[in-house]
């Protein structure tokens, strides 16, 4: 394969724990991922507090989540959300800088992202200004001789125009501002051609290529569930719908599900489409993966299952939903505890979805 796989774990909603994600570093290693980024909208360091030096609980867990990828052989990274930059640019450059030499320093980061997603335009220039600030980092990157990827997420990370009623309309020279001058080695994502982005074809790459200049970083928004919508669903469907995409996309970067341990599904599946295996081979392998996951109610249970990724909870009648804790309980593992817990509503819709 020329097209890495890794994953960028940059939803909305509840943290995971680090044994949740300690086991899904595992997983995703033993299955030929190559990296993982860190990068939680809800982790006020990397975003709403993102100003404030890290506290002694967050350095250890980055500590620790750097010794494990590279125990693992994955490249860790880094995602930070530096709301306000562009406003304050000269107060705020250095303070992105410090924080990302602190990470240099303490943990062994192979991947920075700076990340302008989800934040509202500060600017009429706001293309220009967050051009000016990747080159910065880019430069005190190369300063320190350093082989650290650098990835970009623009503002407006897809075609999808759902992002001009959001955050307000794209500047027209956007794109090319981003873009001026800017060193090809430094990555961009893109969601595809929506932000929830059901089919990724080569040409919807090709032409996102075409676009910034150099082969996109995929930020692939299956199988996470923290919107208003999404987040009725769990979903346990095999990826679909992006075939070809080898060599065409630079990486592919999956944002999980809020309920880590069924991730492995879709995970899974991910890396049977880049080798090009049937449908029906696809099928099976996520049967497999669902028996061991829910060895003893599985088999009771896959209609609903179903049922909650195609339509969500709300389409489950009453005596489904008894059906499936009686089900569920019979099942003492962790993928079954999820679900139970998606029923009781821990992993509730999180109001800050798409707000800065």
């Amino acid at each position: 394969m020329k097209t890495t796989l890794g994953i960028i774990e940059g939803f909305y909603g509840r943290l995971y724990e680090k044994e949740q994600r300690d086991e899904l570093m595992s997983f995703i290693s033993d299955k030929g991922y190559s990296y993982y980024i860190y990068a939680p909208k809800n982790d006020k360091s990397l975003r709403r507090e993102w100003q404030k030096p890290f506290d002694s609980a967050k350095t250890e867990l980055l500590v620790h989540m750097s010794v494990m990828c590279t125990k693992l052989n994955l490249d860790f990274g880094v995602g930070i959300s530096p709301l306000q930059i562009t406003k304050e640019k000269d107060r705020l450059l250095n303070v992105l800088i410090d924080k990302i030499d602190w990470l240099l320093e303490n943990t062994n980061t192979k991947i920075i992202a700076i990340l302008f997603d989800d934040i509202s335009l500060y600017t009429n220039e706001e293309g220009k200004k967050q051009n000016e600030i990747i080159k910065e980092v880019h430069s005190y990157l190369t300063k320190k001789n350093s082989t650290v990827r650098l990835i970009f997420c623009p503002t407006y990370y897809t075609f999808d125009p759902i992002l001009d009623k959001v955050f307000g309309q794209r500047p027209v020279h956007y794109y090319e501002d981003i873009v001026k001058d800017l060193d090809k080695s430094i990555e961009i994502f893109w969601t595809g051609n929506r932000v929830l982005s059901k089919a990724i074809t080569k040409d919807d790459i090709e032409k996102a290529n075409a676009l910034w200049g150099r082969k996109v970083t995929l930020w692939d928004n299956y199988p996470v569930n923290d919107g208003k919508f999404i987040s009725k669903h769990i979903y346990t469907r095999p990826f679909k719908n992006r075939s070809d995409l080898d060599g065409i996309v630079l990486s592919h970067a999956v944002n999980p599900m809020l309920e880590c341990k069924l991730n492995e599904v879709a995970l899974e599946s991910l890396l049977s489409c880049y080798k090009g295996l049937d449908e029906d081979t696809i099928e099976k392998d996520r049967i497999c993966r669902l028996k061991k996951l829910l060895p003893e109610s599985y088999e009771k249970i896959s209609d609903i299952l179903d049922i909650l990724n195609d339509e969500g909870i709300e389409a489950l009648s009453d005596n489904m939903i008894d059906r499936l804790k009686k089900e569920i309980s019979k099942d003492k593992t962790k993928a079954s505890q999820e679900i139970i817990d998606f029923l009781n509503g821990v992993y509730k819709f999180d109001e800050a979805c798409l707000t800065d």
